[in-house]
């Protein structure tokens, strides 16, 4: 299932069919996988810094409530809560647990297409080992 992950104003398509190939594709997917990997790459390193972003907000807002509930004469714990329960900071988490998210979508994708690039020079080797032996036999006869 093809998916797509919105970073800010841009969009990146996650497309588990970039992760197959067969004997007879194997060029093919080496011409294309190079640039996949760099495509879901560049959308991995946009996540990665909305991520620091979002959290970076999410710290700010956080301690700003609990400071104001500090100040006004609350306990730790109770300021702590309270501040963790300010809708704006269950929001700013909500928004950081969800950049957490694509983040780590990405990620997986491209850790999946590196190993999917590995697999692929694995067969190309075997296919190569299984040509030479094939062209000896037939040297042979």
């Amino acid at each position: 299932m093809v998916e797509k992950i919105v970073l800010g104003d841009q969009e990146w398509t996650i497309d588990p069919h970039d992760l197959n190939f067969t004997d007879a594709t194997l060029n093919t997917f080496f011409e294309k996988v190079s640039g996949i990997i760099d495509y879901v790459g560049s959308g991995h390193a946009l996540a990665m810094k909305l991520n620091a972003i979002a959290e970076l907000e999410y710290k700010k807002k956080y301690i700003e409530k609990f400071k104001d509930q500090k100040d006004q004469g609350k306990s730790d714990k109770t300021a702590e809560l309270s501040a963790e329960g300010d809708p704006i900071c269950v929001n700013l988490k909500r928004e950081t647990i969800e950049s957490r998210y694509k983040k780590d979508r990405l990620y997986a994708h491209l850790s999946a297409l590196n190993a999917s690039r590995e697999d692929a020079h694995n067969r190309g080797h075997m296919l190569r080992k299984e040509m030479d032996k094939l062209n000896i036999d037939i040297e042979r006869a």
